[in-house]
């Protein structure tokens, strides 16, 4: 089942010792349900690139997928740290997510997390995903 959805982005970004950063995107997206599992899938531009953005929703765990202008595997576990990717064009670096909090209820996603890189904080991230049934 595939439903066109409204899809917003809220994002906040603090990096070590800089003030924190928000963003605020609107788009509109694709929402898939493969038998119980819900897929969230949007595309944005970065950089003037696009990036298509996949997100598997769980409530207890999530997966992102990002291709195009940027490459990414960021998965969540409640909890947990686990090992991801990162490919900005010119190799692929390996990313730890630290995920500390993660909700998700109907339409409405939310996860907060550290990003490691080499085993050092690179930043404290929030991303906020709100989704509701186009026009």
């Amino acid at each position: 089942m595939k439903k066109t959805v409204t899809v917003r982005l809220l994002s906040t970004i603090k990096h070590p010792d800089t003030a924190a950063e928000t963003f605020d995107i609107q788009t509109t997206g694709e929402l898939t349900i493969k038998g119980e599992q819900p897929y969230l899938v949007y595309e944005e531009m970065q950089n003037e690139k696009t990036v298509k953005t996949t997100v598997k929703l769980n409530s207890d765990s999530a997966l992102i997928l990002r291709s195009g202008g940027v490459k990414m595997r960021l998965p969540f576990v409640q909890g947990e740290r686990q090992t991801g990717s990162y490919d900005p064009g010119y190799g692929v670096m390996m990313i730890t997510t630290n995920t500390k909090q993660l909700n998700f209820e109907d339409g409405h996603f939310r996860v907060e997390y550290e990003l490691l890189i080499n085993e050092e904080i690179a930043g404290t991230y929030t991303l906020e995903l709100i989704y509701t049934e186009a026009d």
